[in-house]
This record gives structure tokens, sequence and C-alpha cells, in this order.
């Protein structure tokens, strides 16, 4: 493997550690300062605009300085953050963070992805792999960020165990991700795509085509999952009557099976094709919210979210490689950068919506309204690149 390929997934495998318990570590944390439902709803809002704004600034910057020193600059807001985080529990400052854009990363589930840095990593990658590996490389690398993950969520597991707190887990955060860029510095700085700020020049023309529909089917997609994903460990804590030990324990488990299945993505290709697989295993995924909301019980729930992040890891190194393929080589991260904007506002309104609704006591109207919505994802998905598997098969034949 090239050594800016193993830089890269180590580098997001490091950073993955803090997402494996900061996915349900930072709602908790915030509804145990006194932040209401609403207000913790708020707070994933604001971040997935600022994510949005920043994944935006990120795609045109990398392309315009460098993909790497772009990618450093944007992981720089996670230290940022996780300091703030580390030194204070003052509501004003804590609320402040959501502005960094980073809160909105996750380390499996789905929603608004991996804010500012996934644009650019995504396309690192990618301009370090020939078209035929890539399916392979981007599976490896969600796996291993799983594997990461899964270990980061054990950590904090013994972590919480000893009653060490949640402020121990955010300085371990600002640690892991000072250690991240240091990763991240080792990296070749690639050359700018960008020769001039002209219209012509800025503007993604050469993929606007696949770059709108990717757009479409994913801000559908983001919206309903924003209903449900960042205040589903307060649907454990406050509805189910789950501990946090016990929430964690869930995130762990998601962990371990979505590694085996998410190495796996390259046989499922083979065998369903790429598009068939993301539209029927996606729709399976968000269906799965509806079912969750019906039967209420902390033992079944938790089993269906296990299963639920599983299908839907395996869909992303599948959606990754497809999109490399659709965009064009010199518009990748600007191209990234605009359908992770079309995901990241949607998002923060579903999350703003899911705010409202659990405070009322409704937040399973939330997930069920979510899970309808997020299923137009797969479905536009289908019909709008089902050709490339026909494409493919075709290909093979040859």
């Amino acid at each position: 493997m090239r050594r800016d390929v193993t830089l890269l997934i180590t580098s997001r495998a490091v950073r993955s550690l803090a997402f494996g318990y900061l996915t349900f570590v930072i709602p908790l944390y915030l509804k145990s300062i006194g932040f209401s439902a609403t207000l913790v709803g708020l707070y994933f809002f604001v971040a997935a605009i600022s994510s949005a704004t920043l994944v935006l600034v990120s795609g045109f910057l990398g392309d315009l300085i460098g993909r790497r020193d772009a990618l450093i600059i944007m992981s720089s807001l996670f230290v940022a953050s996780m300091a703030i985080f580390s030194i204070t529990s003052n509501k004003v400052l804590l609320f402040i963070t959501s502005l960094l854009g980073t809160a909105t990363g996750s380390a499996g589930g789905g929603g608004a992805g991996g804010g500012p840095v996934a644009p650019l990593q995504t396309s690192l990658l990618a301009d370090n792999t020939e078209p035929t590996e890539r399916t392979r490389v981007f599976s490896l690398t969600t796996s291993i960020a799983l594997l990461s993950s899964l270990m980061g969520s054990l950590i904090s597991y013994v972590i919480l165990s000893l009653s060490l707190g949640d402020l121990t887990l955010f300085r371990l955060s600002l640690a892991l991700s000072i250690v991240s860029i240091a990763l991240l510095a080792l990296v070749r700085r690639d050359r700018p795509r960008i020769k001039s700020l002209s219209i012509n020049e800025v503007l993604p023309r050469r993929s606007s085509r696949p770059i709108t529909r990717i757009a479409i089917a994913g801000s559908l997609g983001s919206l309903g999952l924003g209903m449900v994903t960042p205040l589903l460990p307060l649907w454990f804590s406050l509805f189910l009557h789950a501990s946090e030990v016990e929430i964690n324990e869930v995130y762990t488990a998601s962990y371990i099976v979505s590694i085996i299945l998410t190495l796996l993505a390259r046989r499922v290709e083979g065998l369903m094709g790429r598009v068939r697989a993301i539209a029927l295993l996606r729709s399976i995924s968000v269906s799965l919210f509806i079912i969750m909301a019906l039967i209420p019980v902390f033992v079944i729930d938790a089993a269906l979210y296990v299963i639920r992040v599983a299908l839907y890891m395996i869909t992303i190194p599948l959606r990754q490689s497809l999109s490399m393929e659709i965009i064009d080589e010199s518009e990748r991260a600007r191209g990234l950068s605009i359908t992770g904007l079309a995901r990241r506002v949607p998002y923060g309104l579903g999350s703003t919506v899911a705010g409202l609704l659990m405070d009322y006591a409704e937040f399973s109207l939330s997930m069920i309204l979510g899970g309808v919505i997020a299923l137009l994802d797969p479905i536009l998905y289908y019909v709008f690149f089902r050709h490339y598997d026909r494409r493919a098969h075709g290909e093979d034949g040859e």
C-alpha cells in the first residue's frame, strides 16, 4: 500500500478513536449540564449548518491550495473544539463549539458524515489509488476506522465504569486530534487544481449532472436521518431508561458487527451490483428506524440499531467508489463539498425537529417520519444511477 494512503488511513483511525464515544457522549453530556432536548437539537442544527459551510469551503480550498494542506487546516477545528470541551463546562462556550462544524462527524450510523475533512480525505485517497482498487481501499479504510471506533468505545467503557467522567474522554479526544494532524503533516503535498478564481475555473462544470443527482438524493436521506440519529442516545436514555454504560455497549456492538460486514463490501458489490446494493441495504437500514419506534423496548431497539448501522456502513465504500468514478478527477474535492453541503443543511434541520418533538415526548413520531423521508435517498439513488450497474456488467462480459 502506498505510503500516503497508509498515513491517511492511520490519521483517520486515530481520529475515529475519539468519535467512537463522542457520538453518544456529547448529546448526553450536554443534557447532563442543563441543555434541554430542544437546545441539544439546536446545537446539532447549528453544527450541521456550520459543517455545511465548512465542507463547501474545504473542497474549494483543497482544489485551490492543495488537498493535504486544506485537510490539515480543517482538522485543526476538531482540536479547538475538544480543547473547549476539555477546559470548561460553560454553556455558552460549549454551544460555540457547534460553530466549528465538527460535532456532526460520526463513527458510524450515517447522517451528515465526517465534517469538513470528509471531501478532502476521500479525494486524497482516490488520488493515490487506481479505479479498480478504490472500493477495496475505501472498504478497508471504513473497516479500520470502525475498528478504531470500537477501541475508542471500549476505552470509554472502562473510563465511564471507573467513574472518571466525560472530562477525561474530552481530554483524550484532544490528544488524539493532535496526533491525527501530526500524521497528516507527513503526507506529501499535492498540486492545486484551480488555476484561477474565475467562475469557469471554480465551478465544477464537467461533473455538474452527477453532482446534482447525488445532492438531491443525499439531501432527502440526511433530512430523515437528522430527525433520528443525533438524538438517538437520548431516546435510549430518556425513553427506554438505558444507562450511559448500556448505551456505550450498544454502540460498541454496532462497531463490531460493522467491521465484519464492511470488509465484505467488495464481495457484495460483485454479487449484487454497486447501485443495487446501495439501494437495497440502505432501504432496509432506514426502515429499521420505523420498527424501532413501534417497538420501544431497549433490548429489541438495541439489536435493531446494531443491524441498521451495519447495513448502512456496508454501503459507504460503495458510494464513495461510485462518486469517485462519476466525478471528474480535477473536480472531486469541490464536487464532494457540494454534495456534502446538500446533506448537512437538511441534517441540521432534521435534528432541530427531533429536539422539539423529544421535548414534547413525541420522538417516536420523529423516528417514523425520519425513516419514511430517508427512504427517498436509496430510491432516488437507484433511479439516478442504476445504469452504472448495467455498464459494469457489460464491461465484465467483454
